[in-house]
């Protein structure tokens, strides 16, 4: 994962970390979209977003998971929850997120498989984090 979307995501990676060593996965599980959603919500207090609506109108008027913001600069993302990034390009050819909204768009997901994604469009993969936290 790279190093600036955890900087840019990220608030406090030591907790991050034991929250997610102390969160029991078999490594054998298969990882679903709402499995993603579930860890999401468990580590949701050590990133950088101060309120987070699953399902909220905005995020739902482009047909995607929730909306996040950040009280110090008032700005909003949308977020997708998807078990592998390269799952999202459905909401491309599906028309639910045009081009104009690739920067303002995170995608949440376990394994980051979309290698010619849009450079503006963010990835926070959480394997690697689960991985980290397991040799924490």
């Amino acid at each position: 994962m790279k190093d600036e979307i955890i900087k840019k995501y990220v608030k406090d990676l030591d907790g991050l970390l034991k929250e997610m060593d102390n969160f029991i996965l078999e490594t054998t599980l298969k990882i679903g979209e709402s499995a993603v959603v579930f860890f999401f919500g468990r580590i949701f207090r050590y990133l950088n977003f101060d309120g987070l609506v699953i399902g909220h109108e905005k995020a739902s008027e482009n047909k995607l998971d929730a909306w996040a913001w950040q009280n110090k600069n008032k700005k909003g993302i949308f977020v997708e929850f998807e078990s592998r990034s390269k799952h999202f390009k459905k909401h491309i050819r599906n028309g639910d997120v045009k081009p104009e909204d690739y920067k303002n768009t995170l995608i949440v997901c376990w394994d980051d498989n979309w290698q010619e994604r849009p450079s503006e469009i963010d990835v926070l993969e959480l394997e690697p984090l689960w991985k980290q936290a397991n040799k924490h």
